[in-house]
């Protein structure tokens, strides 16, 4: 039998108008309580873009057995 695994990965858009509370608010409603595991943050820099082409600074990494 195999396990499988789905990962998710969320860019937060322009995350510096919104407070920390704001955010583990939202990562944990969307992903946490659904049974996802953070596996890692990337620290995207202040120039970079995500694919609707808006400004983002960290991109999450969560995964889930499925």
């Amino acid at each position: 039998m195999k396990n499988k695994i789905k990962y998710k990965v969320f860019d937060y858009v322009n995350i510096e108008h919104h407070s920390y509370t704001d955010v583990e608010k939202n990562l944990n409603e969307n992903f946490g309580d659904r049974g996802y595991e953070l596996i890692s943050i990337i620290d995207m820099g202040d120039n970079n873009t995500n694919k609707d082409g808006k400004s983002c600074k960290f991109r999450y990494i969560f995964k889930k057995n499925a």
